[in-house]
């Protein structure tokens, strides 16, 4: 039987053949990343020349048993193997070519296994917490593929994918030419009913979802400012514990688009540390807007970078109103930028206060926004 080439199948392969060692799958239903990631690791076992040893896992054996596992059993007869005759049920092991393919539930165990050479975490963001990802990710020689469905920010965000380097891989059930007819018929019919908003968003289009009532829910991942705007950098001071950070911002007017490209996102830097990093990203002409809060920081920084501290007429709350009216587009790798707009929301909605937090990359974004537009709101500075 002839095997089912996806683009997420070929996205994957071209990551690890890039040599990239943690290749995140976040895809909408239907994408196929769990099917192609379980492909390619049977094309890897049955063609290494060398005995290596593969883990696919799950929060639970039951669960990988219905899902993954009957995935890969397909795969294994779609390949012309005897099933049978390569699979230990007993020991829960596929023996491939020269290779091991074992599997387990991480509820179901003891620990995380022995060291292996490939990793693979089936829903990483069903029931499996960061502890057990670590313990399994850090006892991985080679590769780690992960998968989940983006329902909500969850602990991969803030503590594995700002640290490590790895290739994100997005996918919908448009990359799928061999889904079912009536699965993309149901998933269709969710498309513009306000109901399914937040659905269409994760399941359909496999962006990240978006907790009600956020301040800023017209977002969306894309490139940075492709018409090529002028931009400036916003910069926001941290005092402990919040972070040191800075964005890069392009606005047009006209479209009513504001572009987000995350810079630094980093918790206590001294001075100097401040002044390089953001050498690493504004040259000594880009014009850069800063939290007036600390004047002896942006003289410093004035030596090496054109800066101004805001200049902050009006209330937090108008500007907020202000910039609702645009769409706002942040590049893939801003995870902390993206996490912020799923966070953000009103304290007091009545009283036009929002929450002081979740706002590190917002506020200096905010700054960039003033600057631009200092005239439209004419009041006394706070």
């Amino acid at each position: 039987m002839e095997q089912k080439i996806t683009n997420v199948l070929r996205r994957n392969s071209e990551a690890y053949r890039a040599g990239h060692n943690l290749i995140p799958n976040q895809g909408g239903q239907g994408s196929s990343k769990n099917y192609s990631i379980l492909q390619l690791f049977y094309h890897l076992a049955k063609n290494l020349p060398e005995q290596r040893i593969f883990t696919i896992t799950s929060y639970a054996l039951p669960h990988l048993k219905i899902g993954a596992i009957r995935d890969f059993e397909n795969i294994l007869k779609t390949a012309g193997e005897n099933v049978n005759a390569i699979h230990n049920k007993t020991d829960k092991f596929f023996r491939i070519g020269e290779s091991i393919v074992e599997y387990f539930g991480i509820r179901d165990s003891k620990g995380v296994g022995p060291r292996r050479d490939y990793l693979y975490v089936n829903e990483i963001n069903n029931r499996i917490d960061y502890q057990d990802f670590d313990h399994l990710f850090q006892r991985t020689h080679i590769c780690t593929w992960i998968d989940y469905n983006p329902r909500n920010e969850f602990w991969l965000h803030d503590k594995v994918l700002p640290h490590f380097r790895h290739a994100m891989i997005k996918s919908t059930f448009l990359d799928n030419p061999y889904l079912p007819k009536g699965e993309i018929r149901s998933i269709m019919a969710k498309k513009d009913k306000p109901e399914f908003e937040n659905w269409w968003r994760v399941y359909a289009l496999g962006e990240m979802g978006k907790f009600e009532g956020t301040i800023f829910p017209n977002w969306d991942h894309g490139d940075f400012n492709p018409d090529g705007l002028p931009f400036r950098f916003g910069l926001d001071f941290g005092f402990h514990p919040d972070p040191d950070s800075m964005v890069k911002v392009a606005i047009d007017k006209k479209q009513k688009i504001i572009y987000l490209d995350e810079c630094f996102y980093k918790s206590g830097l001294l001075p100097d540390d401040l002044i390089e990093n953001v050498g690493r990203y504004a040259q000594r002409n880009d014009h850069i807007i800063a939290d007036s809060s600390n004047p002896r920081m942006i003289a410093a920084l004035r030596r090496k970078y054109n800066i101004q501290g805001i200049h902050k007429t009006g209330t937090v709350a108008e500007w907020i109103r202000l910039m609702q009216d645009y769409r706002f587009i942040i590049t893939s790798d801003s995870h902390n930028t993206a996490k912020e707009f799923n966070n953000y929301v009103w304290s007091d909605k009545k009283a036009g206060i929002p929450i002081d937090a979740w706002n590190h990359q917002i506020d200096p974004a905010r700054y960039v926004y003033m600057a631009q537009n200092q005239m439209r709101i004419p009041t006394k500075a706070r």
